[in-house]
């Protein structure tokens, strides 16, 4: 194992860092803790570390000051935590005077490593060093760091393009302190774009059939080594038709009861207990996402069907199966992953009369309703969703009422719900440290 890390070490050493389009993004180091970037396989994980060594190596610091090894790597294949003194041995034995001098460490996809946290927890106590860990899954991580690195860490997750770094990633820049016809008419044109092709850092060059069969790949490996392998899963057909159903489906509930029969009707044998164990796993793994009935009740939350999202609409595109995708969901797929990227607590709501909100969260201890629909063109569409809202505004004192459309911008005549486009509201919740996207 010594010879692989001496070979891996070496090699990172000579290569230059490969271009990456920045992220807005904390990186920043915290002294005495591990810094652990937690996301869906391809989000970018691997880019936001070269993002950060690039950071420390404009500071002048030497590259020979960084150690990074990918645990995917196939040189690595079996190691254990007993081969991990190995790492230091090597990083030191070749430059022994870094032993005085500080450090930083870069461990990616980590998980790969049973036990991988008593390492990490070592190094921060005993190394004059940074920590950076990434890992694609969500329990797995989590878990290890709320019991050997209690404390020690900082977990961070990582999600595909934001709108930001999507401008950023195709040159388009934007002056947002002058949003005049001309650039409203850009910013439209490319949160249509990014709402139909998401925001993968890799597919971002290609063409639509290319972008496809990338994404799908995505999801293989997630499938096979992230829930089959990593979980020991058998019933793998059952796996792929509730992964399927999901990601044809996006933005409705999900009755695993009816799912389950379903199943058993085409001859497929699975228990509901296998169905809820597979749902923990894909989340757990970051492709599919699950929102619940807003309510103060545990056991409402517990018992009503909820909502399935997924990671990245590309995804969604990948799989669709219609002619024209669904829009609306589309959309709200879109919105509910800026609102998860900014770490908010999310449910639906469902007034007394069974009218349906999309989207319910808290901020600032302030209530928020958003309702999503690709237009309010159409009478009936608009009544709906003002009705809806304002019922629900009733029975919630009065929160904030807001619809995402893809390109509308009004506020209602009772001056009680206000109609934003798609771009700004992908903007609104972003920070920049200027004026200009670029």
């Amino acid at each position: 194992m010594k010879q692989a890390l001496e070979y891996l070490i070496g090699d990172f050493l000579e290569r230059d860092l490969p271009k990456f389009t920045r992220r807005s993004f904390d990186l920043e180091p915290v002294p005495g803790k591990a810094l652990a970037l937690i996301g869906m396989r391809r989000v970018g994980k691997t880019y936001l570390c070269y993002q950060a060594m690039q950071t420390i190596l404009d500071k002048g610091v030497p590259k020979d000051n960084i150690l990074y090894l990918n645990f995917e790597d196939d040189r690595l294949y079996g190691f254990q935590l007993a081969d991990c003194q190995a790492i230091l041995d090597v990083f030191y034995a070749q430059r022994p005077q870094k032993k005085s001098e500080h450090c930083t460490f870069f461990f990616d996809e980590i998980q790969n490593v049973r036990h991988w946290e008593r390492f990490i927890r070592r190094l921060i106590d005993t190394e004059n060093v940074s920590v950076y860990v990434t890992g694609s899954s969500a329990r797995l991580l989590s878990l290890e760091i709320a019991t050997a690195l209690r404390g020690r860490s900082l977990d961070r997750e990582v999600f595909t393009f934001s709108f930001e770094e999507f401008l950023r990633a195709h040159s388009v820049p934007i002056n947002l302190s002058r949003v005049g016809s001309k650039t409203r008419l850009l910013l439209n044109q490319h949160a249509d774009m990014y709402c139909r092709m998401g925001g993968f850092p890799e597919i971002q060059p290609f063409e639509v059939n290319r972008r496809r069969e990338i994404i799908q790949s995505y999801v293989d490996a997630v499938v096979l080594r992230d829930v089959v392998d990593r979980h020991g899963v058998s019933n793998v057909e059952s796996l792929r038709a509730l992964v399927y159903h999901v990601l044809r489906n996006p933005a409705t509930k999900l009755s695993v009861n009816k799912f389950y029969l379903d199943l058993k009707s085409r001859g497929l044998r699975i228990s509901k207990d296998d169905l809820y164990a597979f749902l923990r796993h894909l989340t757990d793994a970051f492709l599919l996402f699950q929102v619940p009935l807003w309510s103060r009740s545990e056991k409402k939350r517990q018992v009503n069907p909820k909502k399935m999202y997924v990671i990245d609409n590309g995804v969604l595109d990948a799989y669709s199966t219609n002619l024209t995708a669904d829009h609306g969901a589309f959309l709200e797929n879109l919105v509910f992953q800026t609102l998860r990227r900014q770490g908010l607590e999310i449910g639906y709501y469902l007034t007394k009369r069974r009218r349906e909100i999309d989207f319910v969260y808290r901020l600032n201890e302030e209530t928020y309703l958003i309702q999503v629909a690709w237009t309010l063109d159409n009478d009936l569409t608009r009544e709906r969703e003002l009705r809806a809202l304002r019922e629900a505004a009733a029975e919630l004192n009065q929160p904030k009422c807001l619809i995402v459309t893809l390109n509308e911008e009004w506020v209602s005549d009772e001056n009680d719900v206000e109609v934003i486009p798609l771009w700004k509201f992908l903007l609104g919740g972003d920070f920049y440290s200027d004026d200009t996207v670029n």
